[in-house]
């Protein structure tokens, strides 16, 4: 796939959760010794010596010497040979591994309390310069009940098989202890769960053009385990909705963009088609420009605010800005996708921006809470609108007389996610045409004869509401 172009459509975000575990252990280690000590075994282990041989070797005075061997007398590491040299006892003998080893180290215990993150689904080591970050405007991957109950029991597993690697990744040290592999694990005491956290990670969808196929990659490490592999394939087995294609036509058609109709086949839409008319970016016929990929992605938003930035550097005056959301899974499900929408809604240069989201009805209660959460301090602005408008799978961005920007969200046969695609206008009377209609629909009736338009997402209470 190396060799393929991929074209980026999306990003979405991943929410992976996380646990911290408190660990309490023992470990036993063999640990270097201070210099004088380790040099006068060593001096030892060569052969036996008098206190004055030992004295000049180390350029100690006779007092310093004394002081020396007392007490590694104490420490039962020394003692005197029938001459009256000093020799090495036999337990100071075993602070070598063998008679190739010129450094003893003796056997320590060291006690230690570290905190450790593990995900929840193939409860690894989060690192601690993986980035926590909240689960908002992410896609979040469940953990299985049973592993959620029993977590301290995964992490204490996990910790087990790897304290070595968990100590090395984490820089933790002991004192004197120059290979960390070396130590054992004598007894783990406790563990205990901390707290619930997330990292995010990103996964971006790209248009293989010689396959004529969706692709997914990630530079995530955590892209590559099969247990949160497998769990964001369910979540986007869940997510499948049926084919759109149909819905898309007409609403191409209602629109006389000839252009996208002609990257449709009786068999479905021709990706290599839409690509290079995305490539060939422009129609002279129409004026009208072309791109892959939702309105947030860098190149298709880069070139929405060239022509926003070029309005608002020749005018002066204020205008109104109009945002329709798609009904799509995946819109708003990245960093990069909701810091976009809120630069356009709060700006408070040269716009008004209303956003508009759609919902199944008036009364579409779990909607409304989903675009809440999805939206974050943005959910004041919103206005609840009845879904469905040129089939329900498109994105509008217009600002009347400067620039329309219309994405549809298909929905492929066999794929997991949508395809945004569309087109971009400046010219005044197509703005205006796609302007006045979605007026037009605002002003309809839905099936329960309510108008489309529904009101805030958040209302407004009065103060006679609030007393």
């Amino acid at each position: 796939m190396a060799n393929h172009t991929l074209i980026p459509l999306m990003t979405i975000d991943i929410a992976l959760p996380i646990q911290a575990f408190r660990f309490e252990y023992t470990l036993v280690g063999r640990s270097d010794l201070s210099f004088i000590r380790e040099f006068i075994l060593r001096l030892l282990k060569v052969g036996n010596m008098s206190s004055t041989q030992l004295a000049k070797f180390l350029g100690l005075t006779e007092k310093e010497i004394s002081i020396a061997v007392s007490q590694l007398v104490s420490l039962n590491e020394i003692s005197l040979d029938n001459e009256g040299n000093i020799q090495l006892t036999s337990e100071a003998h075993n602070y070598f591994d063998g008679p190739s080893d010129s450094r003893p180290k003796i056997t320590k215990l060291f006690e230690g309390t570290s905190t450790f993150k593990f995900d929840l689904l193939s409860f690894g080591l989060i690192r601690s310069d993986d980035k926590i970050s909240t689960p908002l405007n992410a896609i979040r991957l469940s953990p299985e009940t049973e592993k959620l109950s029993n977590s301290v029991s995964y992490a204490k597993s996990a910790f087990l098989r790897n304290y070595i690697d968990i100590f090395e990744e984490e820089s933790i040290n002991f004192e004197g202890v120059n290979d960390i592999r070396k130590v054992e694990l004598y007894k783990l005491s406790d563990v205990r769960k901390n707290k619930d956290y997330n990292v995010k990670f990103s996964i971006t969808f790209s248009l293989d053009t010689e396959r004529n196929s969706i692709e997914r990659h990630s530079d995530s490490r955590f892209f590559e385990i099969d247990e949160i592999q497998k769990n964001f394939n369910e979540v986007l087995l869940n997510s499948f909705n049926a084919s759109n294609v149909q819905d898309i036509i007409s609403a191409l058609d209602s629109l006389e963009e000839n252009e996208l109709l002609g990257c449709f086949t009786p068999d479905g839409v021709d990706l290599t088609a839409l690509a290079v008319l995305a490539i060939k970016r422009i129609d002279p016929s129409s004026g009208r420009s072309y791109f892959l990929g939702s309105p947030t992605y860098s190149a298709n938003w880069n070139k929405l605010s060239t022509i926003l930035n070029k309005f608002l550097k020749d005018s002066k005056s204020t205008v109104s800005c109009t945002w329709l959301a798609p009904s799509d899974r995946f819109w708003l499900m990245s960093n990069q996708s909701f810091s976009r929408v809120a630069e356009l809604i709060n700006s408070t240069k040269g716009f008004r921006t209303q956003l508009y989201v759609p919902v199944a009805g008036s009364k579409d209660k779990h909607q409304e809470l989903l675009w809440k959460k999805a939206l974050g301090p943005m959910k004041d602005k919103a206005i609840k609108v009845s879904e469905g408008f040129l089939g329900g799978s498109v994105e509008v961005i217009s600002v009347p007389g400067v620039v329309s920007m219309l994405c549809f969200y298909l929905q492929n046969p066999g794929e997991s996610v949508s395809i945004p695609f569309g087109f971009i206008t400046t010219d005044e009377a197509d703005i205006d045409r796609i302007h006045q209609e979605f007026e037009s629909y605002l002003q309809r009736y839905d099936t329960h004869m309510e108008k489309r338009n529904y009101g805030p997402l958040v209302r407004q209470y009065s103060q006679e509401e609030n007393r």
